[in-house]
């Protein structure tokens, strides 16, 4: 796969992961659901050497950041 389509893979990746995120920070407890799932996504990209699910939970992380801080 060329690098403007993986770019473009993880940029779509960081953009819905960013929007699922701002969604479930209108739940309670929504820093420990998506803390626990970024972990855990970023743990298992990192396991098995895939950028996409790194770039996803740094894109779940900034998505409830963005509501959080700046709500």
């Amino acid at each position: 796969m060329s690098q403007i389509c993986r770019l473009l893979i993880w940029m779509c990746g960081f953009i819905i992961a960013s929007a699922t995120a701002q969604l479930i920070s209108l739940l309670p407890w929504s820093a420990l659901v998506i803390g626990v799932a970024a972990v855990i996504t970023y743990s298992q990209g990192k396991s098995s050497n895939s950028m996409l699910l790194q770039v996803i939970a740094i894109g779940l992380a900034f998505g409830w950041g963005k509501c959080y801080f700046l709500g």
